[in-house]
């Protein structure tokens, strides 16, 4: 159960609280790997705590962490300040605050993004009053310096020479494929970063006893039959011979795509719960399919054509636990 604003937290449990957010903080900014993927991860700490001690007591714990992680990463000169922090913070925050409102899982995801998205902006706009640049100009010189420091990252990691100077070679391209593409990569972003911490987030207060909402039966999850035009319509686009329309449609068919890619997982997620697929090599599977682009890509024909099949015979079963 979340905690009401009277109740008294003992001074361990906020010296236990800060020590977790704060290590998982450090971890992130200083694992490589795990920077990369431990950040979909990080807000979660914020997220059980906010949610445990209440609202005030949550903020402090949070700055707090925040505080302590940049001290810890100050000498050692790591690229991580307190604005990405604070946007890692901010998604556990922010989902606390919707989940106590017991929305659809629809509504919880959309909401959430739709807070994280302004607070992104509002971050650029700051940057921008105090750099003097245009907010474009903020989101562009960030996108060149992710791109040449990705390219640089890949071309040392033991690629051949070819690759690494075709990579070096079509930089100035790849930045502005990227650029176009950034909407949809927000959205995509967004979403997947909210999707996981909310599947976190429920084990972890299922495990800890607190409550949490049930969102339904997940693994029955699916989208509006209709969405099957928005696919339809971002191919049209991606044939007309304009720019604009062709990177309309790009980014609209990445973002639909991995719609139906969160209805492939659902679909996934049902028959190992039918079958009972142990713990494991359920894990293991979901690796492969984010470990492997076409495996992702299989998922997400395979929520495309459930639109038609209904693997899961959703109206004919009934509705199965989800443990």
């Amino acid at each position: 159960m979340f905690r009401l604003p009277g109740e008294c937290v003992p001074y361990g449990n906020y010296s236990l609280a800060v020590a977790v957010t704060s290590i998982v903080f450090v971890a992130v900014a200083i694992i490589s790997v795990f920077g990369l993927f431990g950040a979909i991860f990080a807000p979660v700490p914020v997220l059980y705590y906010y949610s445990k001690m209440g609202r005030v007591r949550g903020v402090i714990i949070f700055v707090l962490s925040m505080t302590l992680a940049l001290i810890v990463l100050k000498p050692l000169n790591i690229q991580r300040g307190i604005l990405y922090f604070s946007m890692l913070g901010f998604v556990g925050i922010a989902l606390s605050e919707l989940l106590r409102k017991n929305f659809s899982i629809e509504k919880t995801i959309i909401y959430c993004s739709g807070a994280l998205l302004s607070f992104g902006l509002a971050v650029i706009i700051y940057v921008s009053l105090t750099s003097g640049e245009t907010p474009w100009s903020v989101i562009f010189n960030h996108i060149s310096e992710v791109v040449k420091d990705s390219i640089k990252m890949y071309s040392q990691s033991g690629v051949s020479a070819e690759n690494a100077a075709f990579l070096t070679e079509n930089t100035d391209l790849i930045i502005r494929i990227v650029s176009g593409l950034l909407p949809s990569i927000v959205i995509v972003g967004m979403i997947f970063l909210i999707w996981v911490n909310i599947l976190e987030g429920r084990l972890l207060f299922k495990r800890m006893g607190m409550w949490y909402p049930s969102f339904g039966n997940l693994c029955l999850w699916r989208t509006l039959d209709k969405t099957i035009w928005l696919v339809v319509a971002a191919g049209v686009l991606i044939i007309i011979p304009m720019e604009t329309a062709r990177i309309v449609g790009m980014n609209a068919l990445i973002v639909t795509l991995f719609i139906y890619m969160l209805q492939g997982l659902a679909i996934m997620s049902f028959f190992f719960q039918e079958k009972n697929v142990p713990l494991f090599l359920r894990a293991f599977g979901y690796f492969l399919v984010f470990a492997q682009q076409f495996l992702l890509l299989i998922v997400a024909g395979v929520g495309m054509i459930d639109t038609w099949v209904d693997f899961r015979k959703i109206d004919r079963k009934p509705d199965i636990s989800v443990e």
